[in-house]
């Protein structure tokens, strides 16, 4: 009986103070109308940042709410401690130098309402990736337009300085198609100049990757945290037409994941001392026999790390492998996004459902994942414009 009524009166403060029937909830970014290209990539029917409520039990989101006007967060970080929001703005307009923008926020942890702290030019144009370094002093920016990558310091007050280096990588221009790509598939153009994809610390915290999708590179470096400037450990060639665009690391950062975006294959790498070991073969994203364009976009490793997700937006499936003993990873299934152009997609943290954020379907499709990993669609929809990034907030 006592354990009852201590029971009802959690039950009863709860419904006193309001507190939410979900267990966690999640910030959603969106790609905003470009007045001045409305035929841009980076364009959409979104407002900005908004906030919708997570329900643990069956993955559903509700009370969609915007929280923060902004042009085109396409993509975002949460800091280790929840305290602070990183976005980049994906444009091209920002500043004296036309470039890219990246946006601080202070989180309201009970709310969830966002306080812009400032924003910093991103050190290129058209920024689609950010991460926090693991030494939490620093933001990781990968510019698309120009293919940069920009290092900017975190203040003690969670606000940004102006990028302490920039690197903008030399070499070749890409100009090949890539031999695996899937029959039909279109030509990957020629001259195809540095096009950073993505950038973020290996999980000992001890080098920072990039992806450069234009000259086919994965580039390893060390960040001085003393000085915030990039020391170059070693630069792997991918195949040539494939664009590497985003990876993942096994739990115990001993390999990793790499999805191509014109090929959309997977590639697994060993990874020690800094410096990528090819392993196995690549394996498709896509379906046996499949014909016609590949266009692989996100690409997760799960919570427990005995899954790989990559997703694909011509064939609008979500592809998940297993990942075996030796690192190396199978091909189990397709599933279908339920929506068009899936731009990227998340797990939940308990590793129960996978969102996929289907932009121009203007909606996340919600999946329960099964014991072997495979998504299941749940029947469940959330609405939002031009869905691109997908962050949880305890």
């Amino acid at each position: 009986m006592k354990s009852l009524r201590i029971t009802v009166a959690v039950a009863a403060l709860a419904a006193l103070f309001g507190a939410p029937a979900h267990a966690g909830r999640a910030y959603i970014g969106t790609y905003t109308p470009n007045l001045a290209d409305p035929n841009a990539y980076a364009n959409g029917r979104g407002e900005g940042i908004y906030l919708a409520n997570v329900d643990d039990k069956t993955g559903a989101l509700s009370g969609l709410k915007l929280v923060a006007k902004d042009a085109s967060p396409a993509w975002f970080v949460l800091s280790a401690d929840h305290k602070f929001l990183y976005t980049v703005n994906e444009i091209d307009s920002y500043g004296p130098n036309k470039s890219g923008s990246v946006t601080a926020y202070a989180v309201d942890a009970k709310s969830g309402a966002l306080r812009k702290l400032n924003t910093v030019d991103s050190g290129g144009g058209g920024p689609c990736f950010i991460s926090v370094h693991a030494s939490g002093k620093f933001i990781l920016v990968a510019n698309y337009i120009g293919g940069s990558y920009a290092v900017l310091p975190i203040k003690a007050d969670g606000s940004l300085s102006e990028a302490s280096d920039v690197v903008k990588p030399g070499g070749p221009a890409g100009s090949a198609s890539a031999p695996d790509a899937p029959p039909g598939q279109a030509p990957a153009g020629a001259n195809r100049p540095t096009r950073g994809h993505m950038i973020e610390s290996d999980p000992s915290g001890q080098f920072v990757v990039g992806d450069d999708a234009g000259r086919d590179r994965i580039f390893v470096w060390r960040l001085n945290t003393a000085t915030g400037k990039l020391q170059e450990v070693s630069v792997t060639t991918a195949l040539a037409g494939s664009a590497p665009r985003h990876f993942g690391f096994s739990l115990d950062g001993k390999t990793l994941y790499q999805i191509g975006e014109y090929n959309a294959r997977l590639t697994t790498y060993g990874f020690a001392d800094g410096k990528l070991t090819l392993k196995g073969k690549s394996i498709s994203a896509l379906p046996d026999g499949y014909q016609g364009s590949g266009s692989a976009s996100r690409l997760i490793v799960s919570p427990s790390g005995k899954n790989v997700y990559s997703d694909n937006r011509t064939h609008n499936s979500i592809a998940s492998f297993a990942v075996g003993a030796d690192g190396l990873a199978t091909k189990l299934a397709n599933t279908p996004t339920e929506g068009e152009h899936p731009r990227s997609m998340t797990i939940d943290p308990s590793g129960k459902f996978l969102y996929s954020l289907n932009l121009r379907a203007n909606s996340i499709a919600i999946f329960s994942l099964q014991p072997n990993g495979v998504p299941r669609f749940t029947g469940k929809f959330l609405a939002v414009g031009a869905p691109a990034v997908m962050v949880f907030l305890p």
